[in-house]
């Protein structure tokens, strides 16, 4: 459907200024989707919100995530903040409002929207620190939209190398102006250990092989997380977990307890700030997550706790009214409070995505951890949509024909530093590891994006490691 959708720039408009003509042959509703920006001078009141597309998902779903309600006057701050507020439910491929002028002060508007799957099977796969030797194979079992309700069903699995199986169930909103959110969970994994200093090794050394002797953590948890919105971006939780860790070969320091055998609940509280624009690859706003979780409370033996702080920002920079670049951030510490932390519990670098890039492979773990991720984002196509049955072979494809596409590609300068040490360490003596390169970053149908960085750390000359994954840095 024509109209204003989540792709439409709306960041400077000349808000203060008159069109100089109007072509009196143009109705009413064309005007205004040629020329958004003069929306607020019109002055118009929203009369009625109709809701079309929506098969599944409730209305009150999609209504409760606008910021203009009936009876208000029409602005563009307002009609864009709507549109991002029901893509970002992640339930829609595409949200369009259609301003309906009834007459010379009201409007309907209609939100049409293009639903995706809600019950995906997605199968995945990879090796891990890119040894052959860890190959893995998975899936995920996604039932999104449960009930039409935007509430989630997931079950995870793992197979071949570090099998695990999870389970997990979440509720976004509970009580209308109540706004509560809860999620309940489980999991069981059998992972090779990651630590290299509990196989007498030193911090920087290659990651460990699946050669080298080494045992095994078998794990078991379960979660419930409670948590209440105090108004649209700001929101405090707490969480209650009970944790068994088991070591197949045991030594000082892979457990607390001598047995080998790490029983211990997690209990939690924590506070989240969030004004991103799009949740799927940001490039305006900001996000705060802190929190706090000691570990414990069976035994003695077991007393320690941990402080997370995460803070992501994106700053436009704008060159015209419909470009700009996005210079972001993400700073991610971790500080531990306590003085007997079991290998399993330390934090890394150097494993999976948490990496400082040109620095992949290389392990380094401690207590506490501080990351600074950085990228410019350079938009070298814009994010927008092709209707699939324009595409050559993804016509023929059934179902997948009737979608609109999105899709986008951005160049990223890329700068990190980050290091490890322990609660004992003074931090003059922390070493800093830090790495620069390029990225390329290409949004995907479907919420999804690609990423191939090349990076080399800067402390030493490098050719620098080429990385291609199906996630965002940040």
């Amino acid at each position: 459907m024509a109209g204003y959708s989540q792709n439409d720039s709306t960041s400077s408009y000349p808000l203060n200024k008159q069109p100089e003509t109007i072509n009196p042959n143009d109705s009413l509703i064309e005007f205004i989707i040629q020329h958004p920006e003069f929306i607020d001078s019109l002055k118009f009141k929203v009369k009625l919100i109709l809701i079309s597309g929506n098969e599944i998902t409730k209305d009150y779903i999609i209504l409760r995530e606008m910021m203009l309600k009936e009876g208000d006057y029409l602005t563009i701050k307002k009609l864009q903040q709507s549109i991002l507020n029901i893509y970002n439910l992640k339930l829609f491929t595409r949200v369009d409002i259609l301003p309906i002028p009834t007459s010379l002060k009201e409007v309907i508007l209609n939100v049409d929207v293009q639903e995706r799957w809600f019950i995906f099977p997605f199968p995945q796969g990879g090796m891990d620190d890119g040894e052959w030797s860890k190959t893995w194979l998975g899936l995920n079992l996604i039932w999104d939209n449960v009930r039409g309700r935007n509430e989630r069903l997931a079950l995870q699995f793992r197979f071949l190398y570090n099998p695990s199986i999870s389970g997990s169930y979440s509720v976004p909103w509970i009580g209308d102006k109540l706004h509560l959110f809860t999620s309940i969970g489980a999991g069981y994994s059998d992972t090779k250990n990651q630590s290299l200093l509990a196989l007498g090794k030193t911090n920087g050394n290659q990651t460990i092989r699946t050669t080298d002797s080494n045992f095994e953590n078998k794990s078991f948890y379960s979660q419930l997380t409670v948590g209440k919105y105090l108004n649209k971006n700001l929101n405090i939780y707490s969480n209650f977990s009970v944790n068994y860790v088991r070591v197949t070969e045991y030594k000082i320091g892979r457990t607390v307890s001598p047995s080998g055998k790490d029983k211990y609940f997690g209990i939690g509280f924590g506070l989240s700030f969030d004004t991103r624009d799009l949740l799927e690859y940001s490039t305006k706003g900001y996000y705060l997550n802190t929190n706090y979780t000691r570990y414990g409370y069976i035994n003695d033996e077991i007393n320690y706790g941990k402080f997370n702080i995460e803070s992501q920002s994106y700053l436009p920079i704008s060159f015209s009214d419909k470009y700009y670049i996005s210079v972001a951030s993400r700073l991610f510490t971790s500080l531990s409070v306590g003085n007997i932390i079991p290998y399993y519990n330390h934090v890394y670098l150097g494993y999976g995505d948490d990496y400082v890039r040109g620095w992949l492979k290389k392990g380094f773990e401690g207590n506490d951890k501080l990351t600074l991720y950085n990228e410019i984002r350079i938009p070298l196509l814009t994010p927008r949509y092709i209707n699939a049955k324009e595409l050559p072979i993804v016509k023929f494809v059934p179902y997948i024909n009737k979608f609109d596409l999105k899709y986008g590609l951005y160049l990223t300068l890329l700068y990190d530093i980050g290091a490890v040490w322990n609660n004992y360490d003074r931090l003059s003596g922390v070493g800093f590891m830090s790495g620069t390169g390029l990225g390329l970053n290409a949004v995907l149908p479907f919420g999804y994006v690609a990423r191939l960085d090349w990076a080399f750390p800067i402390t030493k000359p490098s050719v620098g490691q080429v990385v291609f994954t199906l996630n965002a840095k940040f």
